[in-house]
């Protein structure tokens, strides 16, 4: 299940709003709920807080670059904050930290989630 807590301001001269995550992003009723609650919006600024995301999986990072191409789409600002470890390895694993825009101690963070994946998986072999 994923909770979605929102936490709005308006009275900027940047309307944000803060859509603080919980739960697992997965395929379903998780992700068909961040999809709407995302898109509903009408501030300018979304930011996504992922530091309670549990899991994610395909469906969850697929819809977590829809929501980025939406944003470039309607002229919105996206951004990923706090994101977990879980996560940061997935959006490190897909190259996609290129494409949100992470703050600056999460660009470190994403550093060392890449030297824990590549320890883990840069010594397997296959064989045939």
């Amino acid at each position: 299940m994923l909770r979605v807590e929102v936490h709005a301001v308006s009275k900027t001269a940047t309307p944000t709003v803060t859509l603080r995550c919980s739960g697992k992003l997965v395929l379903g009723w998780e992700t068909e709920t961040l999809r709407y609650m995302a898109k509903s919006r009408a501030e300018t600024c979304l930011i996504l807080d992922l530091s309670g995301v549990q899991t994610a999986d395909a469906a969850g990072l697929g819809l977590l670059v829809e929501l980025y191409c939406w944003a470039q789409h309607s002229n919105k600002v996206l951004a990923l904050t706090n994101v977990s470890a879980g996560v940061r390895k997935l959006v490190w694993l897909t190259s996609l930290q290129s494409v949100f825009a992470l703050a600056d101690s999460q660009q470190a963070e994403l550093a060392d989630a890449a030297d824990e994946a590549e320890s883990c998986f840069g010594r397997r072999e296959m064989t045939a």
